[in-house]
C-alpha cells in the first residue's frame, strides 16, 4: 500500500500550518518544517499489510484534524491536536519501518536501572528516595508499554538519581580499593559477617554501580534516540 493518500493530508495540515489566523506564526515554523520532513519520509514508503489498519486510522485521525483546523480559530487548541498528530505521524513512521523493537529494548534497559537503583540507593539515601521513586517506576513502565510519551518521560526520571547512586558507589569502589583491608574491616565490624561476606560485600556493589552507570546512560540514550515511537 502506499502513501499517496497520507501524504496529501500532510500537504494540506503544513498549508494550514502557515496560516496565521489557524496557528500562531511562532510555533508554525517548527510545525512547517517537521511536516515536510515526514513527508519526505513517507515518500516511497511501503506499508506492510499488518499495518493497513493503522494507515487507515492514521489517515481518518488526519481528515479529522484538518477539519478541525480549517472549523477553528483557537489558536492554542489548533497547535495542540497539530502537535498530537505529529507524534502519530511519527510513531506510525516507526512502525512501518518496523522499528517498534526499538521500544521493547528501550523498556528492558529501563528495569534493570530500575532493579539496580533500588538494589542500590538503600545503603546511602536509606528508604525514602527508592520510595520516592517507585511510582514513577510503576507509572513509567505502565507508560512505556502504552508507548505513552508522559510514560517516557516519567521512565526517564530515574536516570539522574541512578548515574547520582552509581557516581556514590563508585567513590566508596576506588577509596575501598585503595584502603582494602581497612574497608573488609569495617564491613565486618559493622555487620557482624564474615570475612568472605564482608569482601563481597566490598566489592560487590562498585562492580554493580559501574553496570548501573552504564544502563542508565544506555536508558538516557535509547529513549531520547526513540522518543519519536511515542505518543
Amino acid at each position: 500500500m502506499h502513501t499517496s493518500h497520507l501524504m496529501d493530508i500532510m500537504k494540506e495540515l503544513n498549508t494550514l500550518a502557515a496560516n496565521p489566523q489557524v496557528i500562531s506564526p511562532s510555533k508554525s515554523n517548527k510545525f512547517r518544517k517537521e511536516l515536510t520532513s515526514l513527508e519526505s519520509g513517507y515518500q516511497g514508503l511501503e506499508i506492510p499489510d499488518n499495518y493497513e489498519n493503522v494507515y487507515e486510522a492514521l489517515c481518518k485521525k488526519g481528515k479529522e484534524t484538518v477539519k478541525t483546523l480549517k472549523g477553528s480559530k483557537d489558536q492554542k487548541d489548533n497547535l495542540s491536536k497539530l502537535e498530537a498528530y505529529v507524534r502519530y505521524l511519527h510513531a506510525a513512521k516507526g512502525d512501518f519501518e518496523g522499528k517498534t523493537q526499538e521500544v521493547n529494548r528501550y523498556h528492558r534497559t529501563f528495569l534493570f536501572t530500575s532493579a539496580l537503583f533500588l538494589a542500590l540507593s538503600p545503603q546511602y539515601f536509606g528508604f525514602i528516595l527508592p520510595a520516592v521513586f517507585f511510582v514513577p517506576i510503576f507509572l513509567g513502565t505502565r507508560g512505556v508499554k502504552n508507548r505513552s510519551i508522559n510514560g517516557l518521560y516519567m521512565s526517564l526520571s530515574i536516570v539522574p538519581v541512578a548515574l547520582m547512586t552509581s557516581f556514590i558507589w563508585i567513590r566508596y569502589g576506588i577509596y575501598a580499593m585503595s584502603n582494602y583491608q581497612q574497608a573488609v574491616g569495617q564491613v565486618m565490624t559493622d555487620t557482624g559477617r564474615s570475612l568472605g561476606v564482608a569482601k563481597a560485600l566490598v566489592t560487590g556493589p562498585p562492580i554493580l554501580a559501574l553496570l548501573l552507570f552504564v544502563l542508565a546512560g544506555l536508558q538516557a540514550y535509547r529513549g531520547f534516540k526513540n522518543k519519536n515511537l511515542f505518543v
